[in-house]
């Protein structure tokens, strides 16, 4: 296989879903994108159209051809540039603070991650659109942490795979209402909310969602968890620990908010979670192997301030 060539794997989960749909998916590009892609697509060695409906076990070979470049709008932005936990020429992890959004979406206003990026000259993948560039997973808008940015086309390819093939582990720190079991396993499929769209609930017709927990320390009425997360989607954790009735601390699209001020233990928790401004959940190690160099990699996050304040008055 040369540079220009790449294979996905359909999985299981995929199965029926029209190549075109599933190649807009797993690339990050546009749709009519992904149609231009598919022309230098071959299933099982011959080309078929958009409307096939892929299987488990296809083999996609691609025959990649970047695209035209698109002009990427100028963000004039004076933002600082996140602390950077890990950095070479392919890829950087960068500790991301609370109340930054990774990329632009509807809704969303000011300097986007990408945006910050750029003004300060980060080289960044071209494989998915331009206000997406570099962009291979992500972190909710309030949730603080660990995150990966592919800089080339090659380290974002295999970085993609690897996420989709649950290779790269992803581990959380995150502080909920009540004390559930030690450990546990929450299996529930998770898809938009019909009754909100910018929220995700458990649905049966969901995707396949998993998550594991393991708790570290507990008090009367909160626990700190240890998450595991196995699967990569939106509000994954939010949506999981509100579906066994221990929303997080400070989550006021979940639940966790309010909850959390009417069990405060005292005056100083309480103000601690109201100046948290999000959910006190924190991406706080990866692990996974170098998309180039095979290099195993494992990557920590500290901490913020703003947790740890809330965990200081924590004191029963």
């Amino acid at each position: 296989m040369n540079e220009n060539q790449r294979e996905i794997t359909v999985e299981a989960a995929h199965e029926g879903q029209r190549i075109d749909a599933f190649l807009a998916q797993q690339l990050g590009v546009s749709r009519s994108r992904a149609q231009e892609i598919l022309e230098r697509t071959r299933v099982a060695g011959r080309v078929v159209k958009a409307k096939y409906a892929v299987k488990t076990g296809d083999v996609l070979e691609i025959e990649w051809v970047e695209a035209a470049p698109e002009k990427a709008p100028v963000v004039v932005t004076d933002e600082p540039m996140p602390p950077i936990l890990w950095q070479d020429d392919a890829i950087l992890v960068i500790d991301k603070p609370r109340g930054l959004t990774v990329h632009a979406g509807a809704g969303e206003t000011g300097a986007t991650l990408v945006d910050i990026l750029r003004a300060h000259g980060v080289p960044l993948s071209g494989v998915g659109p331009h206000e997406r560039a570099g962009i291979v997973h992500r972190l909710d808008k309030d949730t603080s942490g660990a995150m990966i940015v592919a800089k080339t086309d090659e380290a974002h390819w295999k970085l993609a795979a690897d996420f989709e093939a649950r290779q790269i582990e992803k581990i959380y720190f995150a502080l909920c209402n009540g004390v559930p079991p030690t450990k546990g396993r929450i299996e529930a499929p998770i898809a938009r909310s019909q009754s909100n769209r910018k929220k995700m609930a458990v649905s049966p017709e969901g995707r396949p969602s998993v998550t594991e927990y393991e708790v570290t320390q507990k008090w009367r009425k909160f626990a700190a968890l240890r998450v595991h997360l196995l699967t990569g989607r939106t509000h994954q954790i939010r949506v999981h620990l509100q579906y066994i009735h221990h929303a997080i601390v400070g989550d006021a699209i979940y639940g966790g908010y309010h909850r959390s001020l009417e069990a405060a233990p005292n005056a100083q928790f309480k103000a601690a979670v109201e100046a948290l401004d999000g959910q006190a959940l924190h991406a706080q190690k990866l692990a996974f192997c170098h998309p180039i160099s095979g290099e195993k990699l494992e990557i920590e996050s500290p901490l913020p301030a703003s947790i740890g304040r809330v965990l200081e008055a924590l004191v029963e």
